[in-house]
């Protein structure tokens, strides 16, 4: 997908960057490194961000849009904060067993599970022993699809990806997982605005460039296998699929704008 790549200027974290994309979608990528002592403790900190870090995505895409455009058809302020906010967590170091790790990285790709979420502006723990147990009884979410079970060890949720590699040349790179899934978040975010249009009672308008023949090329693009795709890349893509109903929300937008712009 033709995209354009610009520094984000984040004040903490390892990168930052902008991926703006021809079809008309911003994707921020944010790489932050922790060394945490808990899943409960990660859990937090990752609810706290989600109440912050869209703010100042969209902050900081406001300044970009008034530094350089022509100040005609400048957007809602409303509308340039982020749809959504998913997780990609590569786990470096860590001391479980195997049983053990298999929990973790289920709870890495869905920590909600650890946290009570009733009031979103003071995300708390769940309980005293929720993780011990957890790791004790041994847990997997029912929604959740797990990949490369041969090599290496991850996790696909509806929110986040848990990857924990081997040192071995066929484990994949934290750089493919993340380009994937780019391209994943920008295409759910267009078909999501085409879809919330016609919800809206209106008609989804596109450029010719970008309209059904784009989404149905991009349909068949991700889940038709490449001659040259590894069988870790393979399953990687079809786990990431299945979680987010991409391939759905594809044919159904795709479906919209051919009935309106034959």
């Amino acid at each position: 997908m033709e995209q354009r790549v610009l520094p984000a200027d984040h004040h903490s974290a390892q990168s930052s960057t902008l991926h703006i994309y021809a079809c008309g979608v911003a994707v921020v990528h944010l790489e932050e490194h922790h060394r945490l002592q808990s899943l409960t403790e990660l859990a937090l900190w990752r609810y706290r961000t989600y109440l912050k870090e869209p703010g100042w995505v969209g902050e900081w895409m406001g300044r970009l849009l008034a530094r350089h455009g022509d100040g005609k058809d400048q957007p809602p302020a409303q509308s340039l904060i982020p749809q959504y906010v998913l997780s990609a967590y590569e786990l470096r170091t860590h001391s479980w067993s195997s049983a053990g790790l298999d929990t973790a990285l289920q709870l890495l790709a869905t920590p909600s599970v650890l946290v009570n979420r009733q009031n979103p502006a003071d995300v708390v723990p769940l309980g005293p022993g929720v993780e011990e147990a957890k790791f004790r009884d041994g847990w997997a979410h029912p929604e959740a699809v797990t990949f490369d079970g041969g090599v290496s060890r991850g996790v696909v949720g509806w929110s986040g990806v848990a990857y924990h590699p081997q040192q071995d040349e066929r484990a994949l790179t934290m750089s493919q997982i993340v380009a994937l899934e780019l391209d994943v978040q920008a295409l759910w975010a267009l078909s999501s605005h085409i879809l919330h249009t016609i919800e809206d009672g209106q008609d989804p308008v596109m450029p010719t460039a970008y309209g059904w023949r784009f989404l149905r090329s991009a349909y068949f693009r991700l889940t038709t296998a490449r001659p040259t795709e590894t069988a870790q890349h393979r399953v990687m893509r079809e786990a990431i699929l299945a979680t987010s109903e991409l391939p759905d929300r594809l044919r159904a937008a795709q479906d919209a704008l051919r009935d309106s712009n034959p």
